[in-house]
């Protein structure tokens, strides 16, 4: 199985199915499709520089025959993988039942405190060669975890309870496809940059990727419902 194969069977499948549920229960609407777009291409955005730097790095190594083509260091593939996967998790915030007025955004700077202070324990890790994933994963996420926290901390409060388990089943779901994608040699981690700490044969640090990039969506999407429904 090759890159492209891999992210049409454990991504395509299931967005496709999520979104035929979400069209029978009239949720894909103008409002969510645009909340979603625009967190897709935010990711886009946002992640291609720190993909190509951790490939760069030797981080990620991908086989040359597994992948269709390059665009910087990153495989085509790669960039897919980032729009699917928001898609996947905004499709499935979409179903979640908001029966509540969501608090509106109030801008709180001791909120983003956390999100510091996972930036700094990011570039302390980074200080050693094992840390190297690890660091590099906090200090990338410490941005956007800062600005949504400091915007939204009452909104992602009160609605925690409702996209908690869908953003856990993803999770799980996506580090349970990444097991599979190592052990068919997809892709690859260079031991030299990573703990080795392990979930089986997935890396700590690949959990903690998806545990942060879907974190990401589902508070995004939280967010623009407090924005545009305020």
């Amino acid at each position: 199985m090759n890159y492209f194969e891999f992210l049409m069977v454990f991504v395509g499948v299931p967005l496709v199915s999520v979104l035929l549920i979400a069209f029978r229960k009239g949720k894909i609407n103008q409002f969510n499709i645009s909340g979603i777009l625009s967190l897709s291409l935010i990711a886009l955005v946002y992640t291609t520089p720190w993909d190509n730097y951790l490939i760069f790095r030797g981080v990620w190594t991908y086989p040359p025959d597994a992948v269709v083509g390059k665009l910087g260091y990153v495989p085509l593939e790669e960039y897919g993988f980032m729009i699917l996967q928001t898609w996947l998790a905004g499709v499935l915030f979409a179903l979640l039942p908001f029966t509540k007025e969501i608090p509106s955004l109030h801008f709180s700077p001791l909120a983003s405190l956390p999100a510091f202070f996972l930036g700094v324990l990011g570039c302390f890790l980074l200080m050693s060669e094992r840390g190297t994933y690890a660091g590099l994963i906090l200090v990338w996420a410490c941005p956007p975890l800062a600005l949504q926290w400091s915007l939204g901390f009452r909104a992602l409060i009160s609605t925690f309870k409702l996209w908690l388990l869908p953003w856990v089943l993803l999770t799980i779901y996506l580090c349970l496809a990444d097991a599979f994608a190592i052990s068919k040699g997809i892709w690859s981690l260079n031991p030299e940059t990573r703990s080795g700490w392990e979930l089986g044969n997935l890396p700590i640090e690949e959990a903690l990727f998806f545990t942060f990039t879907n974190l990401f969506v589902f508070q995004g999407l939280c967010l623009w419902h407090a924005w545009r429904k305020a």
